[in-house]
């Protein structure tokens, strides 16, 4: 018997205590203890088995990690979604205009510690809480954040959001809003002119959506719409596309995600749905952003590059800066991928591209 690690352990085996070990198994505890230990545990000699039974992760998502990362990264992949991910916030710029350190010193008088984010992205606004969510109320239970100064967002999440580049007096789409995270980080960059419209599938999650940006003081921006197919063409200055996809990058978030996360080839099919079909909202010189929190690359690249080859009147808009990644991926330079076992974050794919004008 293997004796899996708890989720504060980074997947590595954690042998339980004598007295523990004793209380369940009685005269055999000395033997199971002995079993336990992960030196004397006989793991498969087949790779990909291996890595499923350390990871506990299903056969069809290991072939596809360490066909595109390799064994021992689809290993490190593992042990880091088996381990919780940390509470990261964003401070909502439109109410905190002293940013993240501001949120810091007004959570810091209840009682609350903050810390900066690890890696330091592209995510000026985020910040952890180290010790985990409070412990009266919870977040929800958080006087500054019922007044609005900051959301729950993971930093790659954040940085989705930043690559739209949202600016004052524009008219953006959320194509695919949720419960709206990324559109309230977006409307907080507009310095109170313009609009956000959001679009989601379940009309429920835009309810959520609206409360979140009454909260965070930012609903005069943000309208909803009821189909994409009403929306004039040419009609917004960029686009975001965070697509459905199969969250393998947010497993640490949900776990039990992994025993039931769709079909990526038949996701990807939807996604290239999804971009076709906002491509001719863009204003020419507008910018499109694609992103996932897959970490597949038929989501992500694939996706990527099948809607340049169908789409010659967008090309691509490259990122100012780099941030490295996986050395076993090969990015182009407008697409970012974060990685739990690099980065810190959740698994996120982004790609950006501007349509071009007619000169």
């Amino acid at each position: 018997m293997y004796w899996s690690g708890d989720r504060g352990s980074g997947g590595r085996a954690v042998v339980p205590s004598a007295e523990d070990a004793r209380a369940m198994y009685g005269d055999g505890a000395a033997d199971l203890r002995i079993a336990a230990r992960e030196e004397n545990v006989r793991w498969s000699s087949d790779d990909a088995i291996a890595v499923g039974q350390k990871t506990a992760l299903p056969r069809p998502l290991v072939d596809a990690l360490i066909r595109e990362y390799g064994r021992e990264e689809a290993l490190a992949f593992g042990a880091a979604i088996n381990a919780p991910g940390p509470v990261t916030c964003r401070a909502n710029g439109a109410l905190a205009r002293g940013g993240a350190d501001e949120v810091a010193a007004m959570l810091a008088r209840e009682g609350i510690r903050t810390e900066k984010t690890k890696y330091g992205l592209a995510a000026p606004l985020a910040f952890v809480l180290p010790d985990g969510p409070p412990k009266n109320g919870g977040i929800f239970g958080c006087d500054v954040w019922r007044r609005g100064y900051f959301e729950v967002m993971d930093e790659g999440s954040q940085c989705i959001a930043n690559a739209v580049g949202a600016r004052e007096g524009e008219r953006i789409l959320d194509a695919c809003a949720g419960n709206g995270g990324k559109t309230l980080a977006m409307a907080a960059n507009m310095n109170g002119h313009g609009e956000i419209c959001a679009f989601d599938i379940d009309k429920r999650r835009l309810l959520h959506l609206k409360a979140n940006a009454a909260r965070a003081r930012v609903d005069a921006l943000v309208t909803t719409t009821e189909s994409l197919d009403e929306l004039a063409s040419e009609s917004f200055d960029a686009i975001l596309v965070d697509a459905p996809c199969s969250s393998v990058g947010a497993l640490r978030r949900t776990p039990s995600l992994r025993h039931s996360y769709d079909d990526p080839r038949e996701l990807a099919k939807v996604q290239a749905e999804i971009l076709d079909g906002v491509a001719r909202l863009l204003k020419p010189g507008g910018r499109l952003v694609y992103a996932t929190c897959s970490v597949l690359s038929i989501e992500n690249q694939d996706v990527a590059e099948a809607f340049e080859r169908k789409h010659d009147d967008f090309a691509p808009w490259p990122f100012e800066d780099s941030v490295l990644t996986s050395p076993a991926v090969e990015l182009r330079s407008h697409e970012r991928l974060f990685l739990p076992h690099v980065h810190g974050t959740d698994g996120f794919f982004i790609a950006r591209f501007v349509r071009r004008t007619a000169d």
